[in-house]
């Protein structure tokens, strides 16, 4: 991937399709100010200049020569109060196409290579927020006798090669079980022939493997350890090696246990290592039957590098805080935060830049810079 300057990313959305996705999801329909492409220029502004954002955050920068420069917006200026009606009332769509723009426009430049290029890895990451706040949210343990509860907002991200492809954003009680979420976004996802779906093992439901595996999706999760099993037969003789902090203990075909203890009798791969370092026995359940234990192995760890983009996400995208407490500005937030964090990718992997926090400071000090210089030839009215 050739170097590519924060200027190159920024304006790399076309205005012709700003327009066309506008005319489609309706985005500026009686808006006199607060247009589609303005807000989200405005929302990813406030997400590389804060770590915690609110509408009156937004409120200032809007307000500020740098957005002047940015946006091209004149002297024109709002209060808070306008940007979350326009949050609570904006079509998500438009957002969500603009993401998926980048995810396509960006994605070849940003595969792995070999073993890992098929590799699409799903987790789920929760918010709380108080009940008192939203009318929506995923309860999570016992009702406190006096004062609120907490309640979740669930979204479930899928990351093919290093970036974020896909995500849904779920505000209901029965997708707090990852059985149904993740399962709803892997079948979302549109996997095709040679991909390698990843996920723990909050997804265990046996019928579940089985659909996956009668339909063709290939998969690498984790086994409880004590999972429960029949042993068919072994399928490579491996106990005693070793392989990256892993010794090796069996590689088996196998019928799994379901719930009720009853007998799945579908094959399945089973391995079974041990954490070198710890002696932790761990647990491998896939349907791949041609690659080598120890490439199971390795797949399985690179669903990690997921735990590192929610942390990156919550630590230094604001995705902790939410802006808006409707479901609808709580997607545009999440469609708009991937959306940067896929700037900030492009940005860390041109520039072999070694962490997701220092390409973000790299882009914001970038973009500054940049705004500056505009300034300094066109001053805001």
């Amino acid at each position: 991937m050739t170097k590519k300057d924060v200027s190159q990313i920024f304006k790399s959305i076309p205005k012709g399709l700003l327009e066309q996705i506008g005319k489609e999801t309706n985005i500026d329909y009686n808006v006199s100010r607060l247009y589609g492409d303005r807000m989200l220029k405005l929302l990813v502004f406030a997400m590389i200049r804060n770590a915690k954002i609110s509408t009156r955050i937004m409120e200032h920068l809007y307000n500020s020569p740098f957005f002047s420069a940015l946006s091209g917006k004149g002297g024109h200026k709002t209060r808070h109060s306008s940007i979350a009606d326009r949050l609570n009332s904006m079509n998500p769509e438009y957002f969500r196409q603009i993401f998926q723009w980048a995810v396509d426009r960006y994605g070849k430049y940003l595969q792995d290579k070999g073993l890992f290029k098929k590799i699409k890895r799903f987790d789920s990451t929760m918010v709380p927020i108080s009940s008192a706040l939203v009318e929506w949210g995923m309860r999570v343990g016992t009702t406190p006798k006096e004062g609120y509860s907490k309640v979740q907002l669930k979204f479930t991200v899928e990351m093919h090669a290093k970036i974020p492809a896909s995500v849904k954003c779920f505000f209901d009680q029965p997708h707090l079980a990852e059985e149904r979420a993740l399962k709803e976004a892997i079948l979302a996802a549109g996997i095709q022939d040679g991909d390698i779906v990843v996920f723990d093992k909050g997804l265990k439901s046996r019928s579940t493997l089985k659909a996956f595996d009668k339909t063709g999706i290939c998969f690498v999760t984790r086994g409880a350890a004590s999972t429960k099993y029949k042993f068919i037969e072994t399928h490579r003789d491996i106990k005693g090696r070793k392989a990256d902090g892993l010794k090796l203990l069996q590689d088996s075909k196998v019928y799994l246990y379901a719930d009720g203890g009853k007998l799945m009798e579908h094959p399945f791969r089973l391995i079974e290592a041990e954490i070198s370092q710890t002696g932790e026995r761990i647990i491998f359940i896939t349907n791949i039957w041609d690659l080598s234990a120890a490439d199971i192995a390795r797949i399985y760890r690179k669903r990690w590098d997921i735990e590192v983009f929610f942390r990156f996400l919550k630590q230094h995208l604001g995705i902790k805080h939410l802006i808006n407490r409707s479901e609808n500005g709580v997607q545009i937030q999440i469609y708009t935060a991937m959306l940067t964090a896929i700037f900030i990718l492009v940005l860390k992997v041109s520039n072999k830049i070694s962490s997701y926090v220092i390409a973000k400071m790299k882009f914001e000090e970038d973009l500054l810079l940049l705004l500056v210089n505009e300034l300094k030839e066109k001053p805001p009215l």
